[in-house]
């Protein structure tokens, strides 16, 4: 990204070379660091600062008869607390919640793993992920028939860990970023990870660079 008279050039890695008005970089705060560095290395400094958790999950496939035996699955999910000791953090009963995944036969549960400061995830091969989080699944809520096929996700940093003192963090990300006005930052990083957040800031970011006037070209990088 470098400024130009009236907005910013996009280079991608592609090769390609984009002229815009204005740039909202909604992506994770370690690949917006790396971008921003020519522009502001204090705002890339302090978003390089930040720490996240990588997560997988394993969507199973399991035989209708064998939930439906289950009151558990019969709800729509559930949540692992950290201090439980378990490798499943939360599991979502799919084919309970929506209505379009409601199979006579087969019932999908989507089970999640990934805590900030555990290298566990990364660790474990698709085959031992999926069983770890099958045995805490069958545990927790009596389910005694394995899945009959699974689906491995993987998303390494995925989750930024938003800690204490982020909110300051933020505000010196974006006052570094003052000279550029059309230059903003959108999304789970920044403002938080759930949808509404997400859906928030980029609303935010919008409103921020068509209200803004165009940056110099001359723009002072600090």
């Amino acid at each position: 990204i470098s400024p130009r008279p009236g907005g910013y050039r996009l280079r991608t890695v592609a090769g390609d070379v984009v002229d815009v008005e204005a740039v909202v970089l909604a992506v994770p705060y370690r690949t917006a660091a790396s971008m921003l560095r020519p522009l502001s290395a204090t705002a890339s400094t302090q978003l390089e600062g930040m720490c996240s958790a990588s997560v997988a999950t394993v969507v199973a496939a399991y035989p209708r008869t064998a939930t439906d035996a289950v009151p558990a699955l019969r709800r729509t999910g559930m949540l692992v607390r950290s201090s439980a000791g378990r490798l499943l953090k939360a599991a979502t009963f799919l084919s309970t919640k929506w209505e379009h995944l409601d199979h006579p036969e087969v019932a999908l549960v989507r089970m999640s793993a990934g805590r900030a400061g555990s290298s566990t995830v990364a660790q474990l091969d698709d085959d031992e992920l999926a069983a770890r989080l099958h045995a805490d699944l069958a545990d927790a809520t009596g389910l005694d028939s394995s899945p009959a096929s699974v689906h491995v996700q993987r998303w390494p940093h995925a989750l930024a860990q938003l800690e204490v003192g982020h909110l300051e963090r933020m505000e010196a990300v974006r006052d570094a970023l003052g000279h550029h006005s059309r230059l903003v930052l959108a999304g789970a990083s920044y403002d938080g990870l759930g949808l509404a957040s997400c859906i928030s800031s980029g609303t935010r970011a919008a409103a921020a660079v068509q209200t803004s006037p165009a940056p110099h070209p001359n723009t002072e990088v600090r």
